[in-house]
């Protein structure tokens, strides 16, 4: 958080970016909204443009009919400060008094001799808990989204009936809606130390929240996630320096409020770019996120696969399971279902995310992939010996078991078997054995095709045969209705 800046003369009137998410992410609404660069561009006057654009936005969706497009705005700001009275179940809906009782949240700051003994402004300057920013007047929970409970008083400051809050950062936690992915009843909002991520990711959803305003939540196209937003971005903007990005989800009401973290690694944008200069593993990628993909009984999309993907790069902090890991793994359950060429481009996927992400060298496999490969192709139909290989690929015990038996029926019948000494260890008890286990399922499935065994379809599907050129997480050119960020 930004160093105090208590004046005993003077409140604060200048906008900062601080490190709280909320407010950073209404900060960089605000700029954006008076048409700035950064942050520090941000003056008096713009403050004042803003909030009579926010006065306007609240008061509509207080006083819009349930069947009107403005009434979805209302459900999303109740989602956020359910106590405030535009958004009080049991507000009165006359226009001029709303707009009265809104302005003054965004009034300007008077100097402590103007506001002695004044209870709504505490009676003196202090801090601001968010800048720390001089400021005179205190909020709580009714205009604070995510500060407190019902029972302030006992988690406030000693003697104070709320947090000091400056003009500015009051300003900047209404405005976060705009630049936050919002819901009927959540919002999301980004941190990231790349400021253009940031900035990209508000620019996208102020045009998202301008259309709900407009139209509502009925009419809206279907966007990316914030999750593909983000990763779009970084795809884009982390060229010269990877970094992180967090994502902060949260719903405020009077229900059960909840905070939900999820965060990438700084090796997703390495990932990322390797993946976008190696044809084979990127033609696995797109494979795999129109698997994912779902359409409804109307024809229309009902799941992205490249939203199941973006999630699946964002790792909530307690999340110890690697689900991209996971996606593989399951579309590959039916190798009959899936063409040679798809099996190869998984096997160069899987192998670059375990290389780029886990730090795992798959390249050790080879033996075990030949020793199974060939015990497989003994038979005259390998289709028997192949399903029994993939009841025991994920269990180690039966993996080992199986390995031992391949190894003796290929010395009885006079054939020299590979020698897996140094990699049986991590394949079947090391930490990430279930990894080297995932890779070696497609090390054998893409061998056996390799070497004319019939696992698989003979021909790529239509959509999995192009290759697209553009950004990961883009619009897929292939599908005319999926949506980009």
């Amino acid at each position: 958080m930004a160093a105090a800046r208590v004046s005993a003369s003077r409140v604060n009137e200048h906008l900062f970016l601080t490190e709280h998410p909320l407010q950073r992410s209404g900060a960089r609404s605000i700029t954006l909204l008076a048409e700035r660069e950064d942050v520090d561009q941000v003056t008096s006057a713009d403050l004042d443009r803003v909030a009579k654009h926010v006065v306007s936005d609240v008061v509509d969706a207080a006083v819009a009919d349930k069947t009107g497009a403005a009434y979805d705005w209302w459900k999303i700001l109740f989602a956020m400060y359910p106590n405030a009275k535009p958004t009080h179940a049991k507000r009165r809906r006359d226009r001029d008094e709303l707009t009265a009782e809104v302005a003054r949240y965004f009034a300007p700051d008077v100097a402590a001799s103007e506001t002695a003994g004044s209870e709504a402004a505490g009676g003196e300057v202090r801090p601001c808990a968010f800048c720390g920013g001089a400021t005179t007047v205190l909020w709580a929970k009714s205009t604070l989204p995510m500060f407190d409970t019902t029972k302030a008083l006992n988690t406030l400051p000693p003697r104070l009936a709320g947090w000091p809050v400056c003009r500015p950062c009051r300003l900047a936690l209404w405005a976060m809606p705009y630049g936050a992915s919002v819901t009927l009843g959540s919002a999301t909002v980004l941190t990231c130390e790349n400021a253009e991520i940031e900035r990209r990711f508000t620019e996208a959803n102020l045009a998202r929240s301008a259309r709900i305003r407009q139209t509502g939540f009925s009419s809206l196209a279907a966007n990316a996630s914030p999750e593909s937003v983000v990763l779009l971005a970084l795809e884009q903007y982390a060229v010269v320096r990877p970094v992180a990005a967090t994502l902060w989800s949260f719903k405020n009401d009077n229900q059960e409020p909840w905070l939900r973290v999820s965060e990438t690694r700084i090796a997703v944008v390495t990932f990322l770019r390797a993946l976008g200069g190696d044809g084979e593993a990127k033609k696995g990628w797109w494979v795999l996120r129109r698997r994912l993909t779902r359409r409804g009984p109307d024809g229309k999309i009902s799941q992205h696969g490249r939203d199941l993907l973006a999630r699946a790069l964002f790792a909530s902090t307690n999340s110890r399971s690697d689900r991209i890991l996971s996606h593989l793994s399951e579309q590959a359950g039916d190798l009959s279902k899936i063409s040679g060429s798809t099996i190869r481009a998984w096997r160069a996927l899987h192998a670059l995310y375990l290389k780029e992400m886990h730090g795992v060298d798959t390249a050790d496999l080879r033996p075990v992939t030949t020793l199974l490969t060939d015990w497989i192709m003994q038979e005259k139909n390998p289709r028997g010996r192949f399903n029994e290989y993939c009841r025991a690929a994920n269990r180690s015990y039966v993996l080992q078991r199986l390995l031992m038996e391949a190894t003796a029926r290929l010395w009885l019948d006079g054939r020299r078997p590979a020698d897996i000494t140094k990699t049986a260890q991590p394949l079947l008890h090391g930490p990430q054995g279930y990894q080297w286990r995932g890779q070696l399922f497609f090390e054998v499935s893409a061998e056996l095709d390799r070497r004319g065994a019939a696992i698989g379809k003979k021909s790529d599907d239509e959509a999995d045969a192009i290759e697209p050129d553009g950004p990961l997480f883009g619009t897929d050119p292939a599908d005319p209705d999926d949506e980009g960020a």
